[in-house]
C-alpha cells in the first residue's frame, strides 16, 4: 500500500490514516478503535427478573389485542398486524384465485 496522506481527522482524538493501493484503484482508510473513559459511560437499565417476568408471545399479543382495543372491530388491521409481527403489509393480504390455481399442487418428493 502506498501512503498518500495521513493525519488527524476532524476530531483530535482520532488518528486516521488514508492510503491508496499500489494499482491506484482503491482508497484504504484505517481508523483504530477509540477507548472511551469509564466516567463517560452510562449503565444499562435492566428489569428485576424476580418482580418482572419475561413477556411471552401470548402476553404481547394479549397486550396489543386487548378487549378495549378490539371493542368495535372484527380483528386487527393489516397495518397493526405488520407492526406487531415486524413484517411487511403484503404478508397479510389473501392470495387471489389466479395465483392459487397456478400453484403447483404435486411437488416432488424429497429423497
Amino acid at each position: 500500500m502506498r501512503q498518500k496522506s495521513s493525519g488527524p481527522s476532524l476530531d483530535d482524538n482520532h488518528n486516521v490514516d488514508i492510503g491508496v493501493t499500489s494499482d491506484g484503484k482503491t482508497i484504504v482508510c484505517y481508523h483504530p478503535s477509540v477507548d472511551v473513559p469509564y466516567e463517560l459511560t452510562q449503565p444499562i437499565e435492566r428489569t428485576d427478573p424476580l418482580n418482572n417476568p419475561i413477556e411471552s408471545h401470548d402476553q404481547m399479543l394479549k397486550a396489543h389485542l386487548s378487549k378495549e382495543v378490539l371493542r368495535d372491530k372484527k380483528g386487527p388491521t393489516i397495518e397493526e398486524l405488520s407492526k406487531m409481527f415486524f413484517t411487511t403489509k403484503h404478508r397479510w393480504y389473501p392470495v387471489g384465485q389466479y395465483h392459487q390455481r397456478r400453484r403447483k399442487k404435486d411437488l416432488p418428493k424429497d429423497r
